[in-house]
């Protein structure tokens, strides 16, 4: 008798789930829909938590710039000046098409200041460099991407001790005053005409002054 209901079981954990009625379909079914409904409900409740942290990724080199500011909204490249009260509307696609993007600098609704991004060839490629003004125009910080710059040499345009010789300095300078790095003149000068033209496009719209 024993042989025979081990029998029966084995069969019956062999019967193929099709034969076995509705029921195990009925409950799998169920499985996959319950797992599939948690998937989605994990995903939206996360969503807006995950699109904070990316764009607090993008913002963190503007944030070095400007620290107390909260927003950075992008202003039109055709229309730069728009977001900026008191500021001229310049079409930097025409004027100044070496200004890659341009970001106005917030803390709730109100403006701390401007940052201009443009670019020039370096010694590995194209150098991004971000270049941070008040809304007087004085220049508050400098970031520079310097990836495909000579690591050691042309990536020390990136250094604060290089960056920080910008600071202060007003729109109108020539920047005579700011010494190439040695071994990376190149990398440096490519920094400097970016400057340069960032301080030429934020004249541009500045006119008065932003108020």
């Amino acid at each position: 008798m024993p042989h025979a209901e081990q029998k029966e079981k084995m069969s019956s954990s062999n019967t193929p789930l099709i034969e076995r009625g509705t029921m195990p379909v009925v409950i799998l079914t169920l499985i996959c829909t319950i797992c599939v409904t948690l998937l989605a409900l994990t995903a939206n409740v996360t969503a807006d938590a995950r699109a904070k942290q990316q764009k607090w990724l993008e913002d963190k080199n503007k944030r070095l710039i400007f620290p107390e500011s909260d927003e950075f909204p992008a202003e039109s490249l055709d229309g730069v000046g728009a977001g900026l009260p008191g500021a001229q509307v310049v079409d930097f696609t025409q004027q100044h098409p070496a200004v890659n993007q341009v970001f106005v600098a917030k803390s709730g609704a109100d403006v701390n200041g401007v940052i201009i991004q443009a670019s020039s060839k370096g010694y590995g490629g194209s150098v991004p460099v971000m270049v941070g003004f008040t809304k007087d125009g004085l220049i508050v910080g400098v970031v520079v991407d310097a990836s495909t710059e000579t690591a050691g040499l042309g990536q020390r345009v990136a250094e604060t001790d290089f960056t920080e010789r910008f600071k202060g300095h007003s729109p109108s300078d020539n920047f005579d005053d700011v010494e190439t790095i040695s071994s990376a003149t190149i990398s440096s000068r490519s920094v400097i005409n970016s400057v340069q033209t960032a301080c030429a496009a934020w004249q541009s719209i500045l006119g008065k002054g932003a108020n």
